[in-house]
């Protein structure tokens, strides 16, 4: 193979290799007809939030910001966005404070913010603190799933 070819496939894959690890997502995907709401969601907000998955009536997203480990436990931040607002309140997005166990792989919830709007946007959100916690295991190939590994590859 001549030379300049072989420096030129070296270079093109370090680039392709190089920018996988800096790209992100800067617009929440889409799935499906009628999601244009979608669209107006802000992913980076005061957290910085990741997207996890979009569905036809809701998006989630977490959060590396303000996260906490204790061994196998992760505490993080995880955000729902829906299409329509939901009842009580009413409220259009949720921040949810949860604990993953990586070991066990079970959930619970710590604490979760109602905001009348979507973006986590509201003057004066409601919040629901658990006071009593309790566990859930976590079904493979879930929603549940992806966000348990998404909270144990925090370091």
């Amino acid at each position: 193979m001549d030379r300049r070819l072989a420096m030129l496939i070296v270079t093109v894959a370090g680039l392709v290799m190089g920018s996988a690890g800096v790209a992100q997502i800067n617009e929440v995907p889409m799935k499906g007809e009628g999601n244009d709401w979608v669209k107006e969601l802000d992913l980076k907000g005061r957290m910085d939030w990741e997207w996890i998955e979009t569905y036809t009536d809701e998006v989630y997203f977490a959060t590396r910001q303000d996260y906490q480990r204790d061994g196998d436990i992760v505490t993080m931040w995880t955000r729902i966005e829906y299409r329509v607002p939901k009842t009580p309140g009413p409220y259009q997005s949720v921040a949810s404070r949860d604990r993953w166990d990586c070991k066990n792989r079970r959930q619970a919830n710590v604490s979760i913010v109602y905001y009348r709007w979507h973006n986590l946007e509201d003057n004066d959100p409601n919040t629901a603190v658990t006071s009593l916690e309790s566990w859930d295991g976590v079904e493979p190939g879930s929603l549940g799933e992806t966000l348990l590994e998404f909270a144990c590859g925090l370091e």
